[in-house]
């Protein structure tokens, strides 16, 4: 699908207005790709909105406690992630699944409307070293990978490590978005302006998975029984 802002160009026509879209646990990172599924009637009005538009989407991390107020505005996080839609797959019921791309890490500033959907004013915020590639890094996360999925139980597909077209960034926005961490981890490393920095990040907690299940491992036969538990 057609986009009026192509993903290998900087956003000089972007409004500068977008659409918040509230996520109680996923954090999309920039040159990360993620899946929707829009049914609730607000953001199905946001989404013909958008498709009519720029096809720009900001996505936000809702705070702890939302749950109160989540047919209302509850409160979100001061930055996200302007995502642009790539394509949308429209359901007989009216919902719609979607495929989006994050661009940018933005702040979300004032808003100019709040019903039924929220749209904000939004800041992109540059990665102040997204352009270096960082061998020495590069080579340590494709080592922990490595050796992670080799004592993963689950099967772990490497092979964008390996190609020579994923950019360093790409790589550490993708193991970022996927590490098993709590919302706001996730939040903490797409607030990193530095990549060399979100990098350095990802391996400590990438070190932390890592030393989990090798102790997990160490101590499987002196767990009980799960009958005992029954």
């Amino acid at each position: 699908m057609e986009s009026g802002v192509p993903l290998d160009q900087p956003l000089e026509a972007f409004s500068g207005f977008a659409p918040v879209f509230p996520l109680p646990s996923l954090t999309l990172f920039p040159e990360t790709q993620a899946v929707f599924h829009i049914f609730e009637p607000r953001y199905r009005e946001m989404l013909a909105s958008v498709m009519n538009g720029e096809k720009l989407i900001a996505f936000a991390l809702l705070r702890p406690g939302y749950e109160e107020e989540y047919y209302g505005n509850p409160a979100i996080y001061e930055m996200g992630c302007l995502g642009r839609i790539l394509s949308e797959e429209k359901q007989e019921n009216g919902e719609s699944r979607i495929i989006v791309e994050g661009l940018a890490r933005v702040g979300l500033g004032e808003l100019v409307k709040e019903l039924p959907f929220r749209v904000a004013k939004v800041k992109i915020l540059p990665e102040k070293d997204r352009h270096v590639e960082f061998e020495d890094l590069h080579h340590t996360l494709i080592q922990k990978l490595t050796y992670l999925a080799k004592i993963s139980e689950e099967r772990i597909n490497l092979n964008y490590l390996f190609d020579p077209g994923t950019k360093f960034v790409t790589l550490v926005n993708m193991i970022a978005k996927h590490l098993p961490l709590k919302p706001r981890d996730h939040y903490n490393l797409l607030r990193e302006d530095s990549i060399q920095t979100r990098a350095e990040r990802v391996i400590w907690h990438l070190d932390d998975h890592i030393e989990t299940m090798e102790l997990l491992k160490q101590a499987g036969p002196l767990l009980p029984n799960p009958q005992f538990f029954n």
